[in-house]
C-alpha cells in the first residue's frame, strides 16, 4: 500500500479501510492546521490506486464495508477520476458498500449537481467537510480560502444532490472574547444547509502552526476553557435544524453527543456541569496534556 504520510481520518471513520488517492492538502494554508506538512499535494496515479485496491482484495481481512480515501481533500479530484476509483473499488472489493473522504468547500466548485448526484449513487457518502466556522472575519483571518457565502452555495448544491456530509466546527477558533460571534454565525450557516452531523473539535495549537507564533507574539490570545464551553452552548442553542452533534474529539475535555432539536436542553446542561466542574482548572490541565490530534 502507498501512503505518503500518516493516516488522518475522523474518529467515527475508524472502522474503514484506507486508500490513498491524493496526498497532502490542495490548500495547506490554514493558520491553525498542523496536518499534512510532511507531504506536498499530489494526485496518486490511477494505476497505483488500482494496485493498492488489488492488494486489499488479496488480504484475508475483510471486516469492513467502507473505504476512506486518504488525503486532506480527496474530493479535489475531478468527477471522472472519482467515478473510476469507485468502479475499481467495487470490482475488486464487492463487500464495500460506501466511500468516504475529507473535502473542502472548494472541492465542489468544479462539480455539477448532477455529477454530485451520480457520485452519491456510486456510494460516496458522509463526506467530512472542514467548514470550521460560518464567521467571515474568522474565515479570512485563518486563511480558509473562501467566505461563508461561497461555502453556503457549495453545500446547498451538495444537499440538493442528496450527498450526505459531516460539517466540522472548530470550537475556540476566534480566540479570547470572540466565541459568541463564531457560534452565532456557524449556527446560521448550518441552519441554512443542515449536514447529517456536526462534529466539533477544539482549537489546540502546536509549534508548527502560524497561529502558535501569533500566541507567542501576543497577537492571538487563546479562548479560555470556560469561554469554549459557553461558545458551544450558544451554538447548540442557536441551531434550529434537524441534525446530530458530537463533541467527542480528543481535543474536547467535555464530551457530549445527541440529536437536535430534541436533545438540546440535555446537551446544554452537560456543558453547564462542565463549567461548574472547572473550578479547580481541570479543563486547562486537560488541554495542556494533549500531545497530538
Amino acid at each position: 500500500m502507498h501512503f505518503a504520510s500518516g493516516i488522518v481520518r475522523p474518529p467515527f471513520e475508524a472502522g474503514c479501510e484506507f486508500l490513498q488517492v491524493t496526498s497532502g492538502c490542495s490548500h495547506n494554508s490554514c493558520r491553525f492546521c498542523t496536518f499534512y506538512k510532511d507531504a506536498r499535494f499530489a494526485v496518486s496515479d490511477l494505476e497505483e490506486v488500482k494496485g493498492d485496491i488489488d492488494e486489499l482484495s488479496k488480504s484475508p481481512w475483510h471486516h469492513y464495508n467502507r473505504i476512506w480515501l486518504q488525503g486532506a481533500d480527496a474530493f479535489a479530484l475531478p468527477y471522472d477520476r472519482l467515478m473510476k476509483i469507485a468502479e475499481a473499488i467495487y470490482e475488486k472489493l464487492p463487500w464495500v458498500k460506501s466511500i468516504g473522504a475529507f473535502a473542502r468547500a472548494t472541492n465542489f466548485r468544479n462539480k455539477s449537481t448532477r455529477e454530485l448526484e451520480m457520485l452519491a449513487d456510486a456510494g460516496y457518502s458522509r463526506l467530512t467537510v472542514g467548514i470550521e466556522t460560518g464567521d467571515d472575519e474568522l474565515l479570512a483571518w485563518m486563511n480558509k480560502g473562501y467566505d461563508a457565502d461561497f461555502a453556503l452555495e457549495q453545500m446547498e448544491k451538495v444537499n440538493d444532490a442528496g450527498l450526505t456530509w459531516v460539517g466540522q466546527f472548530l470550537n475556540g477558533l476566534g480566540g479570547y472574547g470572540y466565541g459568541d460571534e463564531s457560534a452565532i454565525a456557524t449556527a446560521e450557516f448550518y441552519n441554512k444547509v443542515p449536514p447529517m452531523l456536526i462534529y466539533t473539535a477544539s482549537l489546540t495549537l502546536f509549534k508548527d502552526t502560524p497561529l502558535y507564533g501569533e500566541v507567542l507574539s501576543d497577537t492571538f490570545r487563546e479562548a479560555t476553557e470556560i469561554e469554549r464551553l459557553e461558545e458551544l452552548k450558544v451554538l447548540i442553542d442557536r441551531l434550529g435544524c434537524e441534525t446530530e452533534i458530537r463533541c467527542e474529539h480528543v481535543s474536547m475535555p467535555v464530551k457530549l453527543a445527541g440529536r437536535l432539536p430534541e436533545d438540546k436542553e440535555r446537551l446544554i446542561s452537560i456543558l453547564d456541569r462542565g463549567i461548574v466542574a472547572n473550578a479547580d482548572g481541570e479543563l486547562e490541565r486537560y488541554r495542556k496534556s494533549i500531545v497530538g490530534l
